[in-house]
């Protein structure tokens, strides 16, 4: 056989790939970016008709512009495909520039009586937006839908825009996404109806409160095969009848009734069953180590979890977790105090291998030793997140970058006169030198408007050539939010560095003063940026030819313009605010 007969048949069966529809969508829907979708549409029209079903499956609607003209594409008589049967999630929710009667009624019922095959719909603009009536209107046609979330916190509402539920027109429902407080009489029973027409559901989240045994009893008969179960607090009793009526239980996110002591925990904490996720709010100063210890010692597979407002827990209450949950991945902390370095430690060393999410919110005794020490033992840590972690200092977080070479995101706010732009400058700088290249989220916001030492500080040089350095280490990018200081004079520096970050799509950024409308001009050549927000700075003239290139264009990036100069303290000159 010769070598050209048989190049000829590899190319042929590489083209009979290219031409099998179930493939090319397993191709297609791996891509990561709308544009690159479009790039192809035009190839053949098998590629054109797999492409516009997967934009159309889920269509997203930024701006009222796009949602305008998404409707009128779908209410087009003279069409190729048949978007409408496309459709299989619907969200409608405030955008910018929409006021509250931009969805009217009308388009709302040639919507639903088209989309006929939406499985997933969301609703988050409900009040003076869409009427119980509007929303009752889909769920009456849509006999498909798996999975159906509102808003609407007022009981008497959500009452009423669950009844076609509680009517059985989804029996197919999966999942259950509803606020309120559960404060009326019939709430109960609307619950008790939807679980006898919705056998399926595996996921309910609510924000009621469960005080007694009728809702505890209702939820456990109603729903046999809950998985996930959100709710705002569960009192003792209510805690007895969840855990021993819902042993499918993977997910449990709740808040200890304000009653609830460690002696009272601790005799149902060997009922719970082993979870996967636990999200446990506690208000109060209470302290709950036997607990803890009880329970950690049957969640073997328990993977991430949330602890938040526990601002009496102490390291006694900490430590088992990370000597028993040994599945543990991801770890969040919202306002608790009382851990010391040594629950850091602890966290770092016996976990180490596993971690790859940390997200540390309002944890005012995380020091530098602690981060250090995650630092060190931590090579497979992928997020993370401090927020107002006042204690930690430069040396901590260029530790980070330095060690962890293979972070995704990264999202640190500050709001100490401790904080200052200098660090940012640092922990980039390292980041630059030693990042894997797996970056796509990068966050960092200084809440101090005061800097000092703007020329001085040439040891991490905080410029347009540190960018440049980012962007060739980090060509994953996305989204980059630096409310904060930078050296960077030149605006045309600066704008040709952000040209460089290849597939941006979101940007936050200190235009400095000498910017104008040619620089952002510039940046609207960017391919994939969409999203801008100019932080403070002479903005004046960017604005203003912002403005008057939107309303002739509507497919330009998005800018906001946030007002305000920095304060220059030390210098020769001061910046008024």
């Amino acid at each position: 056989m010769s070598y050209s007969y048989q190049r000829l048949n590899k190319t042929k069966a590489a083209q009979s790939v290219l031409q099998t529809g179930e493939l090319l969508h397993l191709i297609f829907s791996e891509f990561e970016h709308q544009d690159d979708l479009f790039s192809c549409l035009l190839i053949n029209s098998l590629w054109a008709m797999t492409i516009v079903r997967i934009l159309w499956k889920d269509p997203e609607w930024k701006f009222y512009e796009s949602y305008k003209k998404w409707f009128r594409t779908l209410k087009s008589s003279n069409t190729t495909f048949d978007y409408a049967k496309m459709v299989q999630r619907l969200k409608f929710c405030p955008h910018p520039r929409c006021g509250k009667d931009k969805y009217n009624v009308n388009e709302l019922k040639h919507i639903a009586n088209h989309c006929t095959n939406v499985k997933h719909i969301e609703f988050y603009c409900l009040h003076g937006t869409f009427e119980p009536v509007h929303v009752a209107m889909f769920l009456k046609i849509l006999p498909g839908l798996t999975s159906f979330k509102t808003e609407a916190i007022w009981q008497h509402a959500l009452d009423s825009t669950l009844m076609p539920i509680a009517e059985g027109f989804c029996p197919k429902l999966t999942s259950l996404e509803i606020p309120g407080n559960g404060d009326t009489d019939k709430c109960a029973w609307i619950l008790q109806r939807i679980g006898e027409h919705c056998p399926r559901i595996n996921r309910l989240k609510t924000r009621w409160e469960i005080k007694g045994l009728k809702m505890a009893q209702i939820i456990v008969k109603s729903f046999p095969n809950i998985e996930e179960l959100t709710c705002r607090s569960v009192n003792y009793d209510g805690l007895r009848i969840l855990l021993s009526g819902c042993r499918k239980l993977k997910y449990f996110d709740f808040t200890f009734a304000t009653e609830l002591n460690d002696e009272m925990a601790v005799s149902i904490a060997h009922i719970f069953p082993q979870l996967e996720t636990f999200n446990l709010k506690i208000f109060g100063k209470n302290n709950f180590p036997q607990f803890i210890s009880s329970w950690s010692q049957n969640q073997t597979k328990l993977r991430e979890l949330h602890l938040s407002f526990g601002e009496g827990l102490s390291d006694e209450s900490f430590i088992p977790i990370t000597q028993n949950c040994t599945s543990l991945e991801a770890i969040t902390l919202w306002w608790c105090g009382g851990f010391t370095d040594a629950s850091f430690e602890a966290l770092a060393c016996n976990r180490n291998v596993a971690l790859k999410k940390l997200q540390f919110y309002h944890v005012k005794d995380l020091k530098d030793d602690g981060l250090i020490t995650i630092a060190d033992n931590c090579p497979k840590l992928q997020e993370l997140h401090l927020v107002h972690c006042e204690s930690l200092t430069q040396n901590s977080l260029v530790k980070v970058a330095r060690d962890c070479k293979n972070l995704v995101t990264v999202k640190a706010e500050f709001c100490s006169r401790r904080y200052n732009w200098q660090m940012t400058a640092a922990f980039l700088f390292t980041l630059a030198n030693r990042n894997r290249g797996t970056l796509e989220v990068l966050k960092f916001h200084d809440r101090n408007t005061c800097i000092t030492d703007t020329e001085s500080y040439d040891k991490y040089r905080f410029d347009g050539y540190l960018f440049e350095r980012l962007a060739k280490r980090c060509p994953k990018l996305k989204i980059l939010e630096l409310h904060t200081y930078h050296q960077e004079t030149s605006p045309t520096s600066l704008f040709r560095a952000l040209l460089k970050f290849k597939n941006l799509e979101s940007l936050t950024i200190y235009p400095g003063e000498d910017a104008r409308r040619q620089h952002l001009e510039k940046l609207q050549t960017h391919r994939r940026l969409k999203d801008v927000v100019f932080y403070l700075g002479n903005t004046e003239d960017m604005k203003a030819y912002y403005q008057e290139f939107s309303r002739k264009n509507r497919g330009c990036i998005a800018a906001q313009f946030w007002p305000g100069n920095f304060i220059t303290m030390g210098s020769h000159q001061v910046q008024a605010m």
